[in-house]
């Protein structure tokens, strides 16, 4: 029997024959708004047509991106408003949750190889650059399948994804107080990041559950469609509503968590041969972080917001000497160069010699003693995954530099992590990434530091007798 399920377009936009030179330019569609499109205006440069005779297109009623769902009226927008603070360096690192930095410079030197280039890499692109900077799905019968079916899948299987049911409270929050949180913004006030991360959560859940080639493709480009979605208008609505964040707390920062989360999802998907490493989701601890630390300050300890429920709710990550400033003397060998401390490597080696570098993988160690020390107690899935995430929030942001720079120690340190996620495959959002990072890292480590993971191997052998 042929397949009659229904088919759409490829997710990217039309070709606009009539566009601006500088559109066209990029490989972009052109909303065709004179005397300036959206595009330029967005980009603060000269919008220039091919034919100034050309009768305009359509004339200029509003300039933002409208993705959602239809009936958003203009009159609902929120006017952008100035920021409610003056740094405008906190205000740059909240906008790194929407889009990891390209520019890598550091007061830390590089060490070791250059940054690894991913040229298969399923992340999306810098936002505002190239074609996808203007991503978005076609209306039509194709997108409504989809984005039903993305939304049953969420209340069918994702609401509680572990073994052991959560804190009903929190259970329902999800289940409800989330799903309902999103529809509301996206019809009411045409704000769709917390939507647009939901639908592309669900779709990475269904292209890890899907065996048929093609619907796997299929889904991946809509989870990636989502994301860039999403991540595009969650920098607009940071910079539109953390002014108002008492109003606005839940939906800004469940929207940065939503993201968070599904960066960490991807880490799944990332390649062995060429090692990929999880740069995107390192990244995007860093800007969750910022949005949460704003709203904490903000919102009165007894509000009754579900984020602070969510903030109350076990495990309690609050507290930075339990984490990242713990013993973790049982993990300093790893610092140390596989060569011995008398050879001639050991004494050529200066990394550690930078007290400011050390720090960081000294905090490292620590926050994995932390993860390890909570799994030797026993507590429930769900905690050990969401001390997983935190150590993107928690780990300083020049780690993952480290890890771009491919520096062997900084390497090592994330395959001793990556160990601990292995036992929780079982977990949709966790699948093989810890495996695959191991095995992605052993290809490209110097040999010389293979030994420090060759203990790592076991786990696999003894986590498929368990099974």
């Amino acid at each position: 029997m042929q397949d009659q399920r229904p088919r759409g377009p490829r997710l990217y936009h039309k070709k606009s024959r009539t566009g601006c030179l500088r559109c066209k330019q990029r490989r972009v569609k052109c909303d065709e708004v004179r005397p300036s499109c959206s595009s330029c205006s967005r980009h603060a440069v000269e919008c220039v047509y091919p034919n100034t005779n050309q009768t305009p297109a359509r004339t200029a009623q509003t300039t933002r991106h409208n993705s959602g769902p239809p009936g958003g009226s203009p009159d609902e927008q929120t006017a952008t408003s100035p920021a409610l603070t003056d740094d405008a360096s906190h205000q740059a690192s909240i906008a790194s949750l929407c889009s990891p930095p390209i520019d890598n410079k550091s007061r830390f030197p590089a060490q070791g190889l250059s940054l690894y280039p991913s040229p298969s890499s399923p992340l999306p692109p810098p936002l505002d650059e190239g074609p996808d900077g203007d991503i978005s799905l076609p209306e039509g019968p194709w997108r409504r399948y989809w984005e039903i079916r993305l939304i049953h899948n969420y209340h069918q299987n994702m609401v509680q994804p572990f073994p052991m049911a959560q804190n009903p409270e929190i259970l329902h929050m999800w289940k409800y107080d989330i799903p309902n949180l999103a529809m509301r913004m996206a019809q009411q006030h045409n704000r769709c990041s917390l939507l647009n991360v939901s639908l592309a959560n669900s779709a990475l859940y269904l292209w890890t559950k899907s065996t048929d080639e093609r619907e796997r493709n299929e889904l991946f480009k809509l989870q990636q469609t989502y994301q860039i979605m999403c991540t595009r208008e969650q920098r607009r609505d940071i910079d539109e509503l953390h002014h108002l964040i008492t109003e606005n707390a839940d939906y800004i920062c469940f929207t940065s968590l939503r993201i968070l989360a599904h960066s960490l999802a991807l880490v799944q998907t990332l390649t062995i041969d060429p090692w990929e490493p999880p740069i995107q989701w390192l990244h995007m601890g860093r800007g969750a972080s910022q949005v949460l630390d704003m709203a904490q300050k903000l919102i009165e300890k007894d509000s009754q917001l579900a984020i602070n429920l969510f903030s109350k709710s076990k495990p309690d990550m609050s507290n930075p000497t339990d984490l990242i400033y713990r013993d973790h003397s049982t993990l300093d060998w790893l610092l140390e160069h596989p060569a011995g401390p008398e050879s001639i490597a050991a004494r050529e080696d200066r990394e550690l010699d930078d007290e400011d570098v050390k720090a960081v993988y000294n905090k490292a160690l620590s926050y994995i003693c932390s993860v390890q020390a909570a799994i030797d107690v026993g507590e429930p899935d769900f905690a050990i995954v969401r001390r997983f995430g935190g150590f993107a929030i928690w780990v300083p942001i020049e780690f993952s530099q480290f890890i771009e720079e491919r520096r062997p120690r900084a390497i090592v340190v994330l395959a001793h992590f990556m160990a601990l996620w292995v036992r929780y495959e079982h977990i949709w959002m966790v699948g093989k990434a810890g495996e695959m990072q191991i095995r992605g890292i052993y290809k490209i480590i110097p040999s010389e530091w293979k030994p420090k993971l060759d203990g790592l191997f076991k786990i696999f052998n003894q986590t498929d007798k368990d099974r």
